[in-house]
């Protein structure tokens, strides 16, 4: 069963970063809820996104300059009427018997996050990867990086920070095949459409952030379809004679190569790669090569099928 992960607890049901999202979250039957934090004034972790309390409060002014007790005297927009502390988010979870996601939305917090997160089930995750190390290094939390591109090499990225996962904004199939070889779990964010969870779930996400926990705790629950093919009904792979339907998912997409694919314009005018037409992947040669050698690329493949053409 799929991970789902509360988005600042539960941002599209209730105020963010609050322990009132927590509590939806709970309801939602979340795994974890992930919130982020800052540090105040007197030197108090709170749960913000922002550098400033400007847009979730009624409040103005920047997290760094503001007294924990002016930032709980603000009130916070939705039912939970302040600026929880990590400490009091912490409690909470688990007494709710809830995994929390802490993001560290600032360097220089990695000493007072592990302390508070001491003996928790917390993940500790980061833009700045080096804090992360950090970290590791004093703690055995669980990290996870963040990234919000994909990097030419997101698990070499990882595995110097020494994380146990990879929180995507972007990901292709490869991504999950080398972090799960490696043992690193993949947590793509921030994911609130059931059609856009499932994919992901068959191309073998370990879970999602989402603003609705509500929403997609259903398709987590459902078991991954089986893809061979058989039973190969919502991918249009057009089964080509011959073809071996192991790789519906093409785990080189994006390849870019002019040879298997083109960019075209969608109704929306998004420019995207398709490769609709390609029947590389799909020759029982290339499949058998590819279940062998996972990290092959569209090069490898192509000269791999003109051999055997020769």
């Amino acid at each position: 069963m799929a991970i789902v992960i509360g988005h600042r607890g539960a941002r599209a049901l209730a105020a963010e970063n609050t322990l009132e999202a927590i509590r939806v979250a709970a309801k939602c039957k979340a795994d974890l809820v992930e919130v982020d934090v800052r540090l105040s004034k007197d030197g108090n972790l709170v749960l913000m996104h922002d550098e400033t309390v400007d847009r979730t409060t009624n409040g103005k002014g920047k997290v760094e300059d503001l007294f924990l007790a002016e930032l709980q005297s603000e009130e916070v927009v939705g039912k939970d009427k302040r600026v929880p502390t990590l400490r009091d988010a912490a409690e909470l979870t688990k007494e709710l018997k809830l995994g929390m996601v802490v993001e560290m939305k600032e360097e220089g917090l990695e000493e007072l996050v592990a302390e508070v997160l001491e003996g928790s089930n917390a993940m500790v995750t980061s833009f700045y990867h080096s804090s992360l190390l950090e970290v590791k290094e004093i703690s055995n939390l669980k990290t996870g990086i963040i990234i919000s591109s994909l990097p030419v090499r997101p698990v070499e990225l990882a595995m110097w920070a020494r994380a146990d996962a990879i929180f995507p904004k972007r990901t292709n199939p490869r991504l999950f095949q080398e972090a799960h070889r490696c043992g690193i779990e993949v947590y793509p964010w921030t994911i609130n459409s059931v059609d856009e969870a499932s994919w992901l779930f068959r191309l073998g996400s370990d879970g999602v952030v989402t603003d609705n926990p509500c929403l997609i705790r259903g398709v987590a629950n459902q078991p991954v379809k089986d893809t061979s093919r058989s039973n190969c009904d919502y991918y249009p792979c057009h089964h080509f004679e011959g073809q071996d339907c192991t790789h519906c998912f093409c785990p080189l997409y994006p390849c870019r190569d002019p040879d298997l694919g083109k960019f075209v314009i969608t109704k929306r005018g998004k420019r995207v790669w398709t490769c609709i037409d390609c029947r590389l992947v799909h020759r029982p040669i290339v499949s058998e090569y590819l279940s062998q050698h996972p990290e092959a690329t569209a090069s490898d493949l192509k000269s791999l099928v003109n051999n055997e053409i020769k």
